[in-house]
């Protein structure tokens, strides 16, 4: 029994000297479970409630802290930000889900009166048919949709066309304003009304010096303001007398050579109505050109022709292509322009706007002119 005792009295020792060195941290041997490794991943909902689960919280509100204070312009934790008004610039994380704080918005469209969105407007008298309405779907197609004929609607473009550009200087919403004579079916007044900024143009059949042509508001004949070249290329001929490369004689030279490359495009030196397009002899393939108030251009030795007779076209459209038909010695084109059936030097024409209408009739003019816009009023 004292052996014994003698043994328990020696392991107590040694269990209470271990446990002293394990106090401390000098033992070599830890004596009871091993603790877990660390673990970046917590699953708060499975983890029961202890020191782990609360390290997790931790960490989690730290992580979502971060991220506010890293976020462009907002500051959640400023006294601004709980008390003071939204922030007037907003910023955009990805650009592809809208707009950027620099980028302005588009202006509003302009509001459309009723007038507007009212149909097309028709009123008429015993002797004439008004019509007026808003260019929706282009100019044209606008006219066309009120009921207009094609040639009426036609002879409305050509009678702006001597005033403004019927491509780039009509804008939606502008409205159109037409007279018809019931009688004769012919387009005696032609406007255009600008929705934005006023004005416009206005424009009156009149006969004047033995002849019809459309007047502006003021008495002014509507003209364009001057040539252009016909086509790219040099003069190599000018007006007068010259000896000519065929028949090998002096004989008057009535226009002006270009010389070009064959097939080159030949463009309408003013606005105008085509009175010929065909063969014409020594000219070959011609097209002419009436302006207004007695002036015609001439285009000659063409090799194609594109414009028709009766055609309306504006100053720099295609009429046709350089060639050598008739009597020519190789590709070019002979301009041509005469004044009241004379022909003159082309270099010295200027198509000015300019009052034709006497001072005796100009009072019946503008008498006529309130006539037509009080159709309707």
């Amino acid at each position: 029994m004292g052996a014994e005792a003698h043994w328990i009295k020696m392991r107590s020792s040694a269990r209470a000297a271990v446990g002293r060195r394990v106090r401390g941290r000098s033992a070599a041997l830890v004596i009871g479970p091993q603790p877990q490794g660390f673990s970046f991943i917590v699953d708060l909902a499975a983890e029961p409630l202890g020191p782990r689960w609360f390290r997790g919280a931790a960490t989690l509100a730290g992580l979502c802290a971060a991220a506010l204070a890293l976020s462009p312009g907002l500051r959640p934790f400023s006294h601004e930000s709980a008390t003071g008004p939204a922030p007037a610039t907003q910023f955009q994380m990805n650009p592809m889900l809208g707009a950027t704080a620099d980028d302005t918005p588009p202006p509003p469209r302009p509001p459309l009166s009723p007038e507007q969105m009212a149909k097309p407007v028709i009123a008429q008298t015993a002797d004439a048919v008004r019509v007026q309405g808003a260019v929706t779907d282009g100019l044209y197609w606008s006219i066309r949709d009120a009921g207009v004929s094609p040639q009426i609607t036609a002879d409305y473009l050509h009678a702006l066309s001597t005033k403004i550009d019927v491509g780039s200087d009509v804008a939606p919403y502008d409205r159109f304003d037409l007279v018809i004579a019931k009688g004769s079916g012919q387009l005696e007044y032609a406007a255009l009304h600008h929705a934005e900024g006023g004005g416009g143009v206005e424009l009156l059949k009149w006969n004047a010096d033995g002849h019809s042509d459309w007047f502006d508001g003021s008495a002014g004949q509507a003209q364009s303001s001057g040539f252009m070249a016909p086509v790219a290329g040099r003069i190599t001929s000018g007006f007068g007398m010259r000896y000519h490369p065929i028949l090998h004689y002096e004989r008057f030279h009535a226009g002006l050579d270009f010389g070009a490359a064959y097939g080159s495009p030949i463009v309408a030196a003013a606005n105008g109505q085509v009175i010929a397009a065909g063969w014409a002899g020594g000219y070959g393939n011609e097209v002419q050109i009436a302006h207004g108030g007695g002036v015609v251009s001439l285009y000659g030795h063409m090799s194609g022709i594109v414009a028709r007779p009766g055609e309306a076209v504006r100053q720099g459209q295609v009429i046709g292509y350089v060639g050598s038909t008739g009597l020519s010695t190789g590709p070019h084109l002979h301009f041509e322009v005469k004044v009241n059936g004379q022909a003159v030097n082309p270099l010295d024409v200027r198509l000015q706007t300019r009052s034709e209408i006497s001072s005796a009739d100009e009072a019946a003019f503008k008498a006529r002119l309130k006539e037509m816009q009080s159709i309707g009023a």
